[in-house]
């Protein structure tokens, strides 16, 4: 009786935690997404306009917490700088495969009904996104792995570029006019609002995961909680006397945590704060992963996160098409409001909770078989070999 109470209490898998936290970060980007292209097309109402601060503050939260989980599956695991490398290249296709569908198709809907140049859409599918910037990582940290470059080293490595992406920003901005270049190169380094992830100013974040994943994946349990409850205590009042700094020399906090330049690029302030945040975050929501066990809460959270990649596709594509719509149908400007917004987030949350979970794993193979160029060996071919042994043997 008592070995079946553990392990019916038993947790559904070892590192809850951070597959928790990476399903939360995707479930909330629906809100953050619909925000944002409603004011691109601008078709956001004043009082939607008033939400725009603490709508940003997720979009600024979600993906740090999303980077440190995504590092930690690195860290954690034993895989081979090649394999990391092959992924980062999947990655990169993927995102190339997710802005056909919601810049370049639609945007040709667009120009053949009302006319518009398509070179703006062009121009988006080149623009850095979450998987360019995955892709980017991936590839600049197989790079360090294949050489033995300490973790240590590569952290350090991902502040120096955090810091001269910084002091870049400014020249970068002044010299760089050209559109097509100034999308491209704003994967590497922040050249304009473009420029959502470029790998210089984001890579820190991954980094951290990274870290945490070397140093918990050989631990037990008593560890890990005694790691995390000192995580939380550090954090808490790291993040206490860092907002008390702030407030001294009259820096807003808001602007700190959405970052000074705008809602994308970060700088050491805005690092700190996140990363302290985050930290706070993974360690409450580890203990709640203790309490939960196995509940179908807990398999549900699971689920997204395992198809997080359908999930992401799904709800930008559905939410580019409806902004392309307005501009298309020729909605009157300023006409989405608050209710709308509402609506459409939780729409598009349900119907890509739905897909997923139904389509999921179709779909996550439909992309993975687009994105290997691995060819697959004869079985024929394979066999012969095979038989000459046999009947080598026989003689």
């Amino acid at each position: 009786m008592e070995s079946a109470a553990k392990t019916q209490k038993a947790p559904l898998t070892r590192f809850g935690e951070f597959e928790f936290l990476k399903a939360l970060a995707i479930l909330g980007l629906p809100l953050v997404h619909v925000m944002e292209e409603a004011l691109e097309a601008g078709a956001a109402t004043k009082g939607l306009i008033d939400l725009t601060t603490p709508i940003v503050g997720l979009c600024a939260f979600g993906p740090s917490v999303f980077m440190i989980c995504m590092g930690f599956g690195i860290g954690g695991g034993r895989t081979s700088y090649k394999s990391i490398r092959d992924s980062g290249i999947q990655f990169l296709l993927i995102g190339v495969l997710l802005n056909i569908f919601r810049w370049l198709i639609p945007g040709l809907i667009q120009e053949a009904v009302i006319h518009t140049p398509i070179i703006d859409d062009i121009n988006y599918c080149l623009q850095s996104d979450i998987y360019y910037f995955v892709g980017l990582f991936f590839i600049f940290y197989s790079t360090m792995k294949k050489y033995k470059i300490p973790t240590t080293t590569v952290v350090m490595i991902s502040l120096a570029t955090l810091t001269a992406n910084n002091a870049l920003t400014p020249f970068i901005h002044r010299h760089v006019d050209n559109d097509v270049m100034a999308s491209l190169l704003g994967n590497i380094i922040y050249v304009d609002e473009t420029s959502c992830f470029p790998l210089m100013s984001w890579m820190i974040f991954p980094m951290v995961g990274v870290i945490y994943g070397e140093i918990l994946k050989k631990s037990t349990e008593e560890y890990r909680a005694d790691f995390m409850r000192k995580m939380i205590s550090f954090s808490s009042l790291g993040f206490m006397a860092f907002t008390f700094f702030l407030l001294t020399y009259d820096i807003d906090i808001v602007r700190v945590l959405v970052s000074p330049a705008n809602e994308y690029i970060t700088d050491l302030p805005n690092v700190i704060m996140l990363v302290l945040l985050a930290n706070i975050l993974i360690g409450i929501t580890y203990f709640l992963c203790r309490a939960i066990g196995n509940s179908r809460f807990m398999g549900f959270m699971l689920r997204i996160s395992a198809f997080i990649i359908p999930f992401y596709l799904l709800q930008w594509v559905i939410i580019s098409w409806i902004f392309y719509g307005y501009q298309i149908f020729r909605i009157p400007p300023h006409s989405f409001g608050i209710m709308e917004f509402i609506i459409s987030s939780v729409l598009v949350m349900a119907v890509c909770i739905w897909f997923s979970l139904k389509y999921g794993m179709k779909i996550m193979k439909l992309i993975l078989k687009i994105t290997t160029f691995k060819k697959k060996r004869k079985k024929k071919s394979a066999g012969k070999p095979v038989q000459r042994k046999e009947k080598a043997n026989e003689e």
